[in-house]
C-alpha cells in the first residue's frame, strides 16, 4: 500500500514539475555571480527560483545512499533531533509529508534510488569512524554525507570531501544554499561542505528572544516599551542594553525561599552554555577572516570583543532581574518551562522550543523577537544558530559524484520551495504562533542568520576559541586579554599546521 501510494503521490506531482529522462548536460557548480535566475511563481503568488537542472536529466535507476546519524525527539522537549533530512511515511503533518514527497519526487524526477543509511550513535554507532573507514578502504559505499557541522567539517583537511565548486549540476548560488555559510566555509577557493533549505535543523538552531505578553502587559506602566516591542524593533533600538534596561530590575519571590530560584519570576532567562553563545552573530564579532591568498588568519576586534563580555558577564552574575540556568544543554528545556508558567518576561533560546510540548500548550500568548543588536550605531540584526545543525558533503570514494550533486540539488531546491515554507509559514507561523508580528520577527530571525568561519572550523582552524570564551564566562571568569593571548597562539598554530599538513599548503 505504501508503494502504491507513493506512485500515486508521484503522478500528481507530476502536473507541476517534468519528469526527466535521457541526457547528462549541465554546467559545473558555480560560484556566486555566475548563473542568472528563472521564477515559479507558487499557490500564494510568491515567487521561488526553481533549480536548472536539465528537463532531461535522467540517471538510470542509480543508487544513491545517504549517510545519516540518527536523531531521535526526546517527548516533552524540542524537536531538532528529528530527522529532517528524510522520514519513513506519511503522517499527515505538513512538514513530515513535505519531506516524505520530497525523496519521492526527486526520485522520479532524475532516475535515481535514494537510500538513507542511519548511524544511530546510542547503539554503538560512529559516524566519523564509518567515513574514515570508507576513504581508508576507498569503498563506494555511502555516496552522500550529511552531519552536525562542528564535527563534519575537520573532514575538509583530512582530504575526505569533493570540491563542490568542481562538479556538475550544483549551482551554490541559489537560495537554497546558505550564501552566509557558503562564503564562511570557502577554503583557497574550494568548498566542500554547504548547508541550507535541506537543513530544517539549521533554522531550528536560530536563536531568538522569546517574550511574555502577560508579564509584558503588566510590568508596563514602569516599562511603557514593552507593549510595543515590534516597534523598538523595527526603529533599530533593539540593543542589548535595551533588553536589559526592559528586564533587569523585574524580579518576585514567589515562593518565600529569598534565594533565587526557577520558581520566582525573572525579566530575564540565559543558559550560560551554549545560550551566550548568540553574542558572536548577533553583535557581529569576527573571528577569521581570509587573507590574501585565501587561507584564514585570526581577526577579532578584541576591544568591542571584551565589551561585549563584560556586558554578557554583567547580565549573567550582577543583575537582580536574571536567572540563569546551568551550562549543559538542556537547561534550556528549564528556561521554556519557567517562561511557560508565567515566570520569564524574556528568554533566549533557540527556535526549537517552538515546537516543543511545553511551549505548544503554554496558555499565555508569546512573541519572538531577534536577539538585540550590540549598540545603535549596529545596521542589522543577525541571528546566531548552534552548530549542531546538518551540514552536506560529497566523499572523495564517489565513483558518481555529478549524480550525488543533483541529488543535493534536486532536495535542496524542493526544500526551498516546499519544505522549508511548510515549515516556516504553516508549522511555526500557523501552527503555534498566532501573533502576525511576531511572524515578521520571525523573518528577521532566519534572514538574520550569521556565521563565522571560526564556528565553521571549530574543531580544526579555530582551536575552538570561541567556544573557550563560552566556558570563561560561564565560570564567570573575566581575564579576557589573557584569555585572548592564550587562543591567539592555539589558533595561529593550528592555521599554520592546516596549511602545511593538507593539500592547501
Amino acid at each position: 500500500m505504501k508503494k502504491i501510494l507513493s506512485l500515486f503521490l508521484v503522478f500528481v506531482m507530476m502536473f507541476s514539475f517534468v519528469a526527466c529522462s535521457g541526457g547528462d548536460d549541465s554546467s559545473k557548480g558555480t560560484k556566486p555571480g555566475d548563473t542568472t535566475a528563472s521564477n515559479d511563481p507558487d499557490n500564494n503568488g510568491i515567487e521561488y527560483e526553481k533549480d536548472d537542472l536539465p528537463d532531461d536529466l535522467n540517471f538510470g535507476g542509480q543508487v544513491v545512499r545517504f549517510l545519516l546519524e540518527k536523531r531521535s525527539a526526546t517527548e516533552g522537549k524540542a524537536s531538532s533531533d528529528k530527522d529532517d533530512v528524510f522520514t519513513e511515511e506519511l503522517n499527515s503533518d505538513v512538514v513530515n509529508d513535505s519531506i516524505y514527497n520530497r525523496e519521492k519526487y526527486v526520485e522520479e524526477r532524475i532516475g535515481v534510488e535514494l537510500e538513507p543509511v542511519y548511524i544511530d550513535p546510542r547503539n554503538g554507532g560512529d559516524y566519523e569512524k564509518t567515513v574514515e573507514k570508507q576513504i581508508a578502504a576507498d569503498e563506494d559505499e555511502y555516496q552522500l554525507l550529511g552531519y552536525i557541522t562542528f564535527a563534519f567539517t575537520r573532514f575538509v583537511f583530512m582530504d575526505y570531501l569533493n570540491d563542490l565548486y568542481e562538479l556538475n549540476y550544483l549551482d551554490l548560488e541559489k537560495p537554497w544554499w546558505s550564501q552566509t555559510f557558503n562564503a564562511e566555509a570557502e577554503v583557497m577557493d574550494g568548498l566542500y561542505v554547504t548547508t541550507g533549505s535541506l537543513s530544517l535543523s539549521l533554522t531550528r538552531a536560530l536563536f531568538a528572544i522569546f517574550y511574555n505578553k502577560s508579564l509584558a502587559e503588566s510590568n508596563s506602566e514602569k516599562y511603557p516599551e514593552l507593549l510595543d516591542l515590534y516597534n523598538v524593533v523595527e526603529n533599530g533600538d533593539w540593543t542589548f542594553d535595551k533588553m536589559c534596561e526592559l528586564g533587569s530590575t523585574i524580579y518576585i519571590d514567589n515562593n518565600g525561599s529569598t534565594t533565587a530560584d526557577s520558581e520566582d519570576t525573572f525579566g530575564l532567562g540565559f543558559q550560560k552554555g551554549i545560550g551566550i553563545d548568540f553574542i558572536w552573530s548577533s553583535f557581529d564579532i569576527s573571528v577569521l577572516s581570509p587573507d590574501e591568498d585565501g587561507w584564514f588568519e585570526l581577526d577579532v576586534p578584541t576591544e568591542k570583543l571584551y565589551s561585549a563580555l563584560d556586558m554578557l558577564t554583567n547580565l549573567l552574575y550582577n543583575t537582580t532581574g536574571c536567572f540563569v540556568a546551568g551550562y549543559d544543554d538542556d537547561n534550556l528545556d528549564i528556561l521554556s518551562a519557567m517562561f511557560a508558567s508565567n515566570n520569564l518576561l524574556f528568554m533566549n533560546n533557540s527556535l526549537e522550543a517552538i515546537e516543543s510540548t511545553t511551549l505548544r500548550n503554554m496558555q499565555s500568548d508569546y512573541g519572538i523577537l531577534p536577539t538585540p543588536k550590540y549598540d545603535e550605531k549596529q545596521n542589522e540584526y543577525y541571528s546566531y544558530a548552534h552548530d549542531s545543525y546538518i551540514s552536506f558533503a560529497i566523499p572523495k570514494t564517489n565513483r558518481n559524484p555529478d549524480t550525488a550533486a543533483a541529488v543535493l540539488e534536486a532536495m535542496a531546491s524542493y526544500a526551498y520551495r516546499d519544505t522549508e515554507p511548510a515549515y516556516l509559514d504553516t508549522a511555526l507561523k500557523g501552527k503555534y504562533m498566532s501573533d502576525p508580528q511576531s511572524r515578521k520577527m520571525l523573518d528577521l530571525v532566519v534572514d538574520g542568520f550569521k556565521v563565522d568561519a571560526a564556528w565553521i572550523y571549530l574543531e580544526t582552524l579555530s582551536a575552538e576559541y570561541p567556544a573557550n570564551f563560552r566556558i570563561m564566562i560561564s565560570n564567570n571568569k573575566t581575564n579576557y586579554a589573557s584569555q585572548h593571548a592564550t587562543m591567539e597562539r592555539k589558533v595561529k598554530n593550528a592555521l599554520k599546521m592546516f596549511k602545511v599538513t593538507t593539500k592547501f599548503s
